[in-house]
């Protein structure tokens, strides 16, 4: 679904995903669909599986700050920023963790924070883990 709006509607998205989710609850719920050209009626539930967006994009729909310090969502709290010292931007280092551990680019110092990389990505939450921190969140639809 593409919004064509002048501005992004930011924290009112639900405003147009709502009916979007209400027709995937139906479906998953009741599981009815209509096919025309073999005039019958059969069961099928559907679900959300993934979305693809750009960054900002994802901050809007999952609810998650992607700016600041620690705005890695694979990271979260491991996530290496610096602020520029002649300005107000936020610079994220250390990826090249992600990296399979003797790549040559772990090596280069001088093309990127003048540190070499020993560092191995940060380890997947379980799923009980992404559960505990997303159970008791509230959150509130429209304005």
């Amino acid at each position: 679904m593409m919004i064509s709006v002048p501005k992004q509607p930011g924290n009112d998205i639900d405003v147009y995903i709502s009916p979007l989710i209400e027709d995937l609850k139906l479906m998953w719920d009741q599981g009815v669909v209509f096919e025309r050209f073999a005039n019958e009626t059969f069961k099928m539930h559907d679900m959300l599986f993934c979305t693809i967006n750009d960054f900002p994009a994802y901050g809007n729909l999952s609810g998650y700050s992607v700016k600041g310090h620690k705005a890695c969502p694979i990271c979260e709290e491991d996530t290496t920023s610096q602020q520029l010292k002649h300005g107000r931007k936020t610079i994220y280092l250390q990826y090249q963790r992600f990296l399979r551990s003797h790549h040559p680019y772990r090596r280069l110092k001088k093309a990127f924070n003048g540190h070499q990389e020993t560092s191995g990505p940060p380890t997947p939450l379980t799923g009980v883990e992404v559960y505990e921190k997303v159970n008791n969140i509230e959150h509130a639809f429209s304005k």
